[in-house]
Order: structure tokens, then sequence, then C-alpha cells
């Protein structure tokens, strides 16, 4: 157990100009100084009394009864809720009582919280089919909830209406980071911590072993590298009662084994299809659960937009005893145009194989992290371009770059990730979300689900957690455990994955490590002035008219914590007068056209993300009155390889950006990690992405593991183990050395060798010549000013062999929520 040193926060002098929706009613009692809240808040919403009845009152409300919902109701009377703000930032919001002035909602909350204000807010609102009416609102000063730490109220609340007095029952705790104790468990989750079993962390799909490893150990002794592919296969070869396998994305024509030495064991290697279809004819119960993207289907001659190949790989296991399900992302909400950009834009997007194994204990293992078995995603940390075409990837070209269809036409696409293997009690957790997911996406079927193992309770040094982003259209929820669950608008869901990310930088006292595909968040700070979402409407979009009647349709609403938790625990340290470190690997653009407006929009989130990190460290650094720079604090990399082209190359013409990639011997190696190192002791490997999508809990499907080790006998957390050896892996792979100084990541001096290597690297990529780099790691192409404003770090603002702008551009019309 390791206790936070942090003393209590002074407020803030800086009050932000507050803007927005709600603003206007919120001048009652306010507070005259701006505090940063951030810990965790527990909230209680319990009832109201006498609330004024809204229906009926107005044409609005007459309308709105012609278009009631519920035909043969007989009263006609408020159908109350609860929204719980932080000034106009939305935090929380209750269900919906229907025809009731006097409801009853007992509805009880529990949220990470980092956020500037003054006065937590209780909205009361009435639901209308036709938008919505305030009944009344109250509020408490946010530093009275800091002083008290538990508050229990009947508040008055302040209405539009007269003749009446509502009042609205609540109870507040709050815990501040400053007294949170420094553990790494998520107590309120629904998988528990487990004790048992292990886990093995990997890098890419094949880690070959290298030089740059030979300096690298793990509990003392020289690290050895393992395959994620290879052991997939063998567990799948060794299972005996079943193969569960969930994914974004899987493609049948596949191979798990692929030997660069050696094209002829390449080219006899099985695929994945007729593996599980052997398997399956051997009495194994193969069950294959994958997202059904909605513009991929072979009835309407749609053939999808992202390539999950979802259509093909259903296809080719029918009529055969592989049982193979294709799950819509299905999400209703209160609008037809808003369930079809809902039903449209998120994803089943869990990656795991969870086979029966003897050896393991508790009888089963179980693979999660970055890695679908599809197509592109074999790669080793050499990472070729041109060379492994004719052998590794020979029938697995794979490059989403315009202009490049084919090996003749451009480089490969190289693919880095992280993944993991789980035994023990964890395992039977994510068997335990595979059972509950198939329950709900194939409730005929469920006679195919093998019974569940039973637990083991050996005792191991590793320490074992899951975590998921899932709603409750998405699994049968045990009945038993939806306590542990959060709820919006009465919808039961699990975001434990943010949870743990936001606790896993609170408790960081040294340095984080994250390579992720995406890096984008914290909206409601990236505005100096109106911070509010809706004024990225207003600054934006301020030629788009029809667009502004849906606010829901362009607002970012990309609120989660985990980027302005990174900052602000590198201002506490800063504040402090102790060092402290955060690496960021980030593709260079996410894959694709980076001209197309959706990635430019990504790109544009991504820089408003940065900035607002980068400037809250300019203000902590000036405030401390010492001589350092935001990137002593903060770094940005990607990942990017040179390799001399065929020959045949060079006769290429033309002077597209496909044409400048092929004979320049360049391209990007993209990131799609999804992982968190903290400290060196404490990991998450997973499918979630740092953007809202991933991290909302309502979006896209996630799941994750969060594991560190203790020392035998004890719950003493080691620091020279197996998660310090993923991180100094994965920098010998990027870095191409490791060295002495990179034992110490949170060091200016490590920082500062660190950036030496990789500005290094990015001078080489951008040089005509196609010479190979040292390592692959580079500085993100931003340059960042002493009080925290980016520029692009290119001549021309643009991605090399590109027009596309670095910093990103917004869309006039894509609906956000695509996007973030």
């Amino acid at each position: 157990m390791r206790r936070r040193l942090f003393k209590s926060r002074p407020p803030s002098k800086e009050m932000p100009n507050l803007s927005g929706l709600m603003s206007k009613y919120m001048n009652n009692g306010r507070s005259k100084e701006t505090l940063y809240f951030r810990g965790d808040l527990k909230v209680s919403v319990n009832n109201a009394v006498n609330l004024p009845n809204a229906d009926g009152s107005n044409i609005k409300a007459k309308f709105d009864s012609l278009l009631s919902r519920n035909k043969d109701k007989k009263k006609d009377l408020s159908d109350p809720y609860v929204n719980i703000t932080i000034d106009d930032h939305k935090i929380l919001q209750t269900k919906v009582i229907k025809d009731e002035l006097n409801p009853v909602w007992n509805e009880t909350f529990e949220t990470e919280v980092s956020h500037e204000g003054t006065r937590l807010y209780f909205w009361v609102w009435d639901d209308d089919v036709v938008g919505k009416e305030k009944l009344g609102h109250a509020s408490i000063d946010l530093q009275e909830i800091i002083n008290k730490k538990v508050i229990r109220r009947k508040l008055e609340l302040f209405t539009p209406f007269k003749n009446c007095k509502p009042v609205l029952d609540v109870e507040i705790q709050f815990e501040p980071v400053s007294d949170a104790v420094g553990e790494f468990e998520i107590t309120r989750s629904y998988f528990p911590l487990r004790h048992s079993g292990q886990i093995t962390l990997y890098q890419d799909a094949c880690c070959l072993p290298s030089a740059a490893h030979k300096n690298i150990q793990v509990h003392g002794s020289p690290f050895t590298a393992r395959s994620a592919w290879s052991d997939i296969s063998e567990s799948i070869s060794n299972a005996k009662r079943f193969i569960y396998i969930t994914g974004w994305s899987m493609t049948h024509s596949i191979k798990l084994i692929r030997d660069p030495h050696d094209k002829e064991t390449t080219k006899s290697s099985p695929h994945l299809g007729d593996i599980l279809k052997e398997k399956a004819s051997q009495g194994v119960q193969v069950l294959v659960l994958l997202w059904d993207e909605p513009f991929n289907n072979e009835e309407l001659a749609m053939s999808g937009v992202v390539g999950t190949n979802d259509e093909v790989t259903r296809i080719y296991f029918s009529n055969t005893k592989v049982k193979c399900v294709l799950a819509a992302r299905q999400k209703n909400k209160r609008g037809m145009l808003e369930t079809f950009v809902s039903n449209t834009s998120y994803s089943h997007h869990q990656k795991t194989v969870i086979c029966d194994d003897d050896k393991a204990s508790s009888g089963t293992v179980a693979y999660v992290g970055g890695l679908d078995l599809t197509v592109g995603r074999y790669d080793d940390q050499n990472h070729s371009l041109f060379e492994s075409i004719s052998n590794q990837h020979a029938d697995d070209f794979y490059q989403t770059f315009p202009g490049i269809t084919g090996p003749e036409l451009g480089p490969r696409q190289p693919w880095h990730d992280v993944h993991s293997r789980i035994t023990g009690e964890a395992a039977l957790d994510v068997l335990t979300n595979f059972t509950e997911r198939w329950k709900i996406e194939a409730p005929k079927d469920v006679k195919h689900l093998a019974t569940v193992p039973e637990e083991d309770q050996t005792d191991s040094n590793w320490r074992i957690q899951i975590y998921r982003s899932i709603p409750v259209d998405a699994a049968l929820f045990d009945d038993n455990k939806k306590h542990l669950l959060q709820a919006k608008h009465g919808r039961r869901y699990e975001a434990s994955i943010h949870r743990a990310y936001v606790s896993g930088v609170r408790n960081a006292e040294n340095f984080l490590y994250i390579e992720n595909q995406y890096f984008l968040g914290s909206a409601h700070t990236w505005f100096e002035k109106g911070s509010h979402n809706l004024d990225v409407v207003q600054t934006y979009l301020k030629d788009v008219k029809i667009l502004k009647a849906f606010s829901w349709y362009h607002s970012p609403r990309c609120n989660h914590l985990v980027p302005v938790e990174i900052a602000l625990q590198i201002c506490e340290m800063i504040e402090r007068g102790r060092r402290f470190t955060a690496y960021i690997l980030l593709p260079l653009f996410p894959e694709g056209d980076p001209l197309a407006p959706h990635i430019q929009e990504i790109l544009f989130w991504q820089t408003k993300t940065m900035t607002m990190m980068y400037k809250k460290i300019a203000k902590a650094i000036k405030k401390a009155n010492i001589d350092a720079h935001p990137c002593d604090y903060l770094n940005f990399f990607c990942l990017g390889k040179r390799e001399a082209p065929p020959a045949a190359m060079q006769l290429l013409t033309g002077d597209t950006p496909a044409n400048k990639m092929a004979k320049t011997g360049r391209a990007m190696i993209y990131v799609h990690s999804k992982a968190l190192v903290v400290d060196d002791i404490y990991a998450i490997v997973g499918s979630a992405n740092i953007n809202q999508r991933s991290m909302d809990g309502r979006r896209d499907t996630e799941i994750a593991v969060g594991c560190w080790e203790t020392q035998e006998g004890t719950e003493n957390l080691v620091t020279d183990g197996h998660v310090q050896g993923l991180r100094k892996s994965l920098w010998a792979e990027h870095l191409g050395v490791y060295e002495d100084v990179f034992e110490f990541p949170k060091t200016i001096e490590c920082v500062r060798r660190v950036r030496e290597l990789t500005d290094k690297n990015w001078e080489l990529y951008l040089e005509n010549k196609s010479d190979s780099t040292a390592g692959h790691m580079m500085t993100y192409p931003i340059r960042v000013s002493s009080s925290g404003d980016l520029t692009p770090a290119t001549d021309n603002g643009f991605f090399p062999d590109t027009t596309a702008p670095i910093l990103g551009t917004k869309s006039s019309y894509l609906p956000s929520r695509l996007t973030v």
C-alpha cells in the first residue's frame, strides 16, 4: 500500500467566464472564488416534494400531450428527473419518474470529478416529448462540500412556478484526491481484485529477440520475450471444451504462426478459420462474437466502411459447427436521428480469446488487449515496410493510406500493439464477460455456452482486475451486482476502465508511460473563456445554422477525465517541488487518409487536449517560479519507419502522396496499443482508447486488465518485475537501444536523452534519403511554447508526404460523437 503525500489544494484564484444554457440561473448564492474540485464524489438523490406541474400549463405541453408515448395515461403531471452539474458542466442524471409531483428516485451515484467551479447544482426538469421544462434548481457551495465532506440536506428549489415550495432531498459525500489512499484496486467494480493466476504482457503479435533487449532484466534475470499470436495459437490448439472469441474484426484467412526466417514455415501454416473448424469438428464448442458493422451487408450489396470483414467471416463459418454471431451496437436514444447516429457511430470493440486449459489455474486462459485476429495486425518489432511482404505478409498486405492498394504501389502499414494472457480467477471474469454478452446477442443459443469452471483460490504474487466499458443493452448483468454499476437516465452501465485510468494517474508518484491509438478528452477544460461544450459550436460552427438546433449532434461531449488528470498530476508535483514525467506515444495520425474530415476532426480535438495540458503545466511552472519548460514534464511521441524501397518503386510516376511515400521509403508505424504503465509497478492493457467512445461506458464496448506484482507473502509492490519489463522492452523496441538513464524515467536527464534520440529520428524521417534509423520513436511533430501554445513542427504545417494539417481542422457537418 502506498499512501499519497499530497497536501490539501488551495483554491484557484482564476475565475473562468462561465457561459452556456444554464448560466443565467446560476447567480443565487454563487461563491466568489473558483475551486479545483478534484476527487471522488458520491451523490444520493432521494426524493422531491411539492414539485410544480408543468404539463397542461402551456401550448407546448398540450402539444406534448398529443404526442405522448403513453396514450392511455390517466394523469397529466410533470415527469421529473434531476441533472447534477458543477457550475454548467453536467456530470450526473437520474431516471425519469412519470406523472409524479412527489417523486422518489433513491438513486446513488459515484463518480470521479476534476473540474473548476464554484457550486454543485441540482436541476429538476420535466421530461417532455418535445424538449424539457425547468421545474426548479438548488445548489451547494463547493467549498462547503470540501470542508464538510458529508452533507445531508433538504434543498429548497428556486422555481419559475408560483404557489409551490418544492424541496429536493439529497446526500453528498466527497473524498478529495489529497485524502485518497494510494491503492490500485478499484473497490467499487463489477469484477473484484483477484489474487490468483498469472499474467503475461506482450508487445506486438510477434516479439523476436534483439540486441536492444540484452540489457533488460526482470526479477534479476534476463528478459525473455514471448509472442502473443504463437501463444494464442497454442491455446486454441490445446482446447478440449470451448474456444470463445470476441472482436471488432476477425478474418478467417489469417495465419497465427509465421517465421520471418523461413518462408516454407509461413506458407505451410494453417489458416485461423481452418483451425477453428477443425476444433469444432472435434467437439470443442467454438463461439465467435463479432461487431456487425452497419454498412457491411451482403444482401444490400454494401461492402462496409472500416474493413471489419464481418460478413465474409459469417458466411465462411455458415453451415459449419463454428457458431459465429454478428452483434450490432444498438443503442436506443430518444429521437430517430439520434438513434441512427448512435447505432452507426459506436462499435463492439472488445478483443478477447478464452479457452479451457487443463494446465492453467482455474482451468481457463484468456487473452485481452488491442490485437484483433484480423488482417494487418501481425507484426514484429522490426516493423518492415517492404522486406516482409514476400514472407510473413505475403497473403496479408494491409495499408489504409489512399492510393496504395497493393505491394507493388507502396509500403505495407506497420502495426504496433500490446496484449496480455491471463489465468486464474481473472480469466474466469473474462469468460463471464463473454457469457453475459452472448446471452444478450444470441439468446436462442445460450445452450451452446459451456459450464463456467470453479474459481481457483490458490494465491499468487499477481494482483489482477478486469475492467469494462459496457452498457446494459450489451451484457446481461448479474442482478446481485447492479449496485456496482453506474446509471444515467435510469440505464445501467459499467465504466470501470475510466475509473481505473483516473485512479492509476492519481496514484502515480514518479512517471506515466502511455501508448494509445487516440488521445483526446476533458473537453470541459479546453477553453479558458466559456468552457461549456456548446462554446465549440459558437466558436467553430457559426456558419452552420440548422445543426445548432441539435446540440447533441455537434457538441464534442468528450468530458472523460484522463488528460486533465495527467496535467493536474504534473502540476501537483511541480507545486511540491518534485520531478514527474509523462511520456505519451500516439500514431502520427489516425489510420486512413489524413485529409479525411473525420481524421482531421480527431486531430483537431487532439490538439485542443494537448494545448489544455501544456497550458496548465506552463501556469504551474510560472507559479512555482522555476526555470523549466512544459516539455520537461510532458512529451508526445509517434513511431516511424525508414526502409529502402524496391527499385520498382522508384519508377512510379506522379506526385501523389502515395507515390511520395513509396519513393521515400518512409511510413508511420501505426500505434494501436491501449496501455498505461505507472511507476513501473502497475499496468493497464486492453482495448480501450483514450477518447469518449471507449471511456464513456455507454458507447463502444471495451475490456481491459489491470495488474501489479507483490513480493511473496506480502502486499509490498514489486518495482523490478514484469510491468517494468514491459516498459523497458517497449522502449528498447522504439528507441533501438536501452541505456542506463532509462532506468529512471522521471528524471530530467532521462527526458532529455529520450528527446535527443526522438528529435534525431524525426529529422532523419524528414530527409529525402531512405536510410534506416536506429530507432522508430520520433518526437510528435508539434512545437510547444513556454506558455503552452502549439504550432506544427513542419515548415508547411502538414504531415510528411501529405497536405493534411498536423493540428487538424473542425468539420462543419460530421456528428462530433463520431470523432470523440
